[in-house]
């Protein structure tokens, strides 16, 4: 017996239908994104799915470049936004983003 037959009523959203899709909850994505974010901040933060740091995060990149000559207040801006970018993703290991797959129930 499955757990929609329990509850009809309730299939669909706020249930598991076909699969979870967990992003950063395996090994091998987890690698992936802290090696992308270590050598470009911003990318492994996208790659767990958090679109709106990743791209301030990638913006960050050019503004601290140009903002080098100006006394090294840029790097400053690069260090700082690249252990931002580390601990993003150490954060998306503890708290992985899960997405539900709603099924249409078939006719």
């Amino acid at each position: 017996m499955t757990r929609y037959a329990e509850h009809p009523e309730k299939r669909g959203v706020g249930h598991v239908a076909g699969g979870v899709l967990g992003g950063a909850a395996k090994g091998t994505f987890k690698l992936v994104a802290f090696m992308l974010n270590f050598f470009v901040p911003g990318l492994g933060t996208f790659f767990v799915g958090r679109i709106g740091t990743a791209i301030i995060q990638l913006v960050l990149l050019p503004v601290g470049v140009l903002l080098i000559p100006f006394g090294g207040i840029g790097i400053l801006v690069l260090v700082t936004n690249w252990v931002w970018s580390l601990l993003t993703v150490v954060q998306a290991w503890r708290k992985p983003t899960v997405v539900y797959v709603r099924q249409d129930p078939p006719f």
